[in-house]
């Protein structure tokens, strides 16, 4: 909790910040010793936590299987519902385990399973900063680099869970900024997204719409950045699970995502959420709630959101409409719908963030450090639940009910800034301090 009040003041302090700026030498020189900072801060809790058990002991297990060899990783009977391409990073853990004789379990093992998710929270951090200083001062970009850094949730998930949500987020991010400049360089990175977890498909909407926009207003070069788009993508795709599809039919891929999407049939499964305040948590999808059941309403909940996003990316002016749609769809999908878990909302952090520096709203900045403090505790009374082998939150826990119930209220306030900023007639022509796409 102290963290998080820590991380609550700081970013009061960035709420305030001024435009300052000072010799690139020494910004670069912060820079660099923030990052190492929150480097070497995620490598000691690393190797002093073990982490959500179930989580490193599958991720332990693949590393070792994955190096006896990449094409015979996806075998009949053995279970596996990573697509591949965080099998490769898990390969090359597993291979240097092996080569410098690590022990499982150790403290440097536990390093070199987290090293991944702690380089992918660096590597987001200077894409932030990077991003930031288009139309911030130095003094600022680095104090909205450090509220990402030194984030509570983000710290958590990747050194203390042992997980790689920040793997996921730093191609979403890089889709984001891409998209409009680059959609050779888009589709690939929402190709790598793609390949890491099947939530990558929670943002999908995001590139459909842009191209479906562009030829509803029939703009000059459409069909060949669509083609660039599709081609790098497809192109990516197909060249990483190939080594995994010898002996494979031809629709294994679709099938491997079929079943992991399938997986954890539940309302939802510790995810603070609208069905998790309802009493739902772990409660079946089927399950009847107002009339209709939990997976009809989070059908009807993925629906509302796309259609909302639409209509931002229809009205909207701004390129800072290419932060809030994923964002929205981010948080909508994680508190609307079901089958989500404790870490899903985790891609929220870092959109809500960029989506603060591209408009220097003040509601959106309290969005940003509301998700961070309810995925903090989201997550880390979940982890301490599984430390007693409870692996499913208590319906009416307190603090379940309460982390639910702000979530809430923070899709609501969402909403509405979606709402004024992009749809409202009024406010549409206001002017804009959005910071272009790189």
């Amino acid at each position: 909790m102290l963290s998080c009040v820590l991380f609550l003041s700081a970013s009061l302090v960035v709420a305030r910040a001024g435009g300052g700026e000072e010799p690139e030498t020494a910004t670069t020189l912060k820079l660099t010793l923030l990052l190492i900072g929150a480097g070497f801060l995620r490598i000691f809790l690393a190797a002093v936590t073990k982490g959500y058990e179930a989580d490193i002991a599958t991720f332990s297990a693949w590393a070792g299987h994955a190096a006896h060899g990449l094409g015979s990783f996806y075998s009949p009977g053995y279970f596996a519902d990573y697509p591949p391409g965080y099998i490769y990073v898990l390969w090359l853990i597993g291979t240097l385990q092996k080569a410098l004789g690590i022990d499982f379990g150790s403290p440097e093992f536990l390093i070199l399973l987290k090293l991944p998710a702690i380089c992918a929270d660096c590597a987001t951090t200077v894409l932030l900063f990077t991003y930031a200083r288009r139309s911030w001062g130095s003094t600022a970009s680095l104090l909205l680099a450090g509220l990402y850094a030194f984030n509570p949730a983000v710290i958590f998930d990747s050194a203390v869970w042992g997980q790689v949500d920040s793997v996921l987020t730093l191609p979403i991010l890089l889709g984001v900024l891409l998209l409009e400049k680059s959609p050779a360089g888009a589709g690939a990175a929402f190709a790598t997204a793609l390949l890491i977890k099947p939530q990558a498909l929670i943002f999908a909407p995001l590139p459909l719409l842009w191209f479906a926009i562009r030829f509803l207003r029939r703009e000059q070069h459409t069909s060949a950045d669509l083609l660039k788009f599709t081609g790098s993508g497809l192109a990516l795709f197909c060249l990483v699970i190939l080594p995994f599809s010898v002996g494979e039919s031809p629709l294994w891929i679709i099938r491997k995502y079929g079943s992991t999407l399938a997986s954890y049939p539940y309302a939802t499964l510790n995810a603070y959420n609208l069905f998790a305040l309802s009493g739902g948590n772990a409660a079946p999808v089927g399950d009847p709630f107002l009339f209709l059941t939990y997976g009809v309403w989070g059908n009807i909940g993925i629906v509302l959101a796309v259609l909302f996003a639409t209509v931002v990316m229809l009205r909207g002016r701004e390129f800072s409409r290419f932060w809030y749609s994923p964002l929205f769809l981010s948080a909508t999908v994680f508190i609307m719908t079901a089958k989500m878990h404790e870490r899903y909302l985790f891609p929220a952090l870092a959109l809500s963030l960029g989506l603060f520096i591209a408009t220097r709203s003040r509601p959106v900045l309290v969005i940003f450090a509301g998700f961070s403090v309810t995925q903090f505790l989201n997550v880390a009374q979940v982890l301490t639940y599984s430390h007693s082998n409870i692996f499913g939150v208590p319906r009416l826990d307190p603090l379940l009910l309460s982390v639910s119930f702000a979530n809430v209220a923070l899709w609501m306030l969402l909403a509405w800034i979606g709402y004024r900023r992009y749809v409202s007639p009024r406010q549409r022509q206001l002017p804009s301090h959005s910071c272009k796409a790189l």
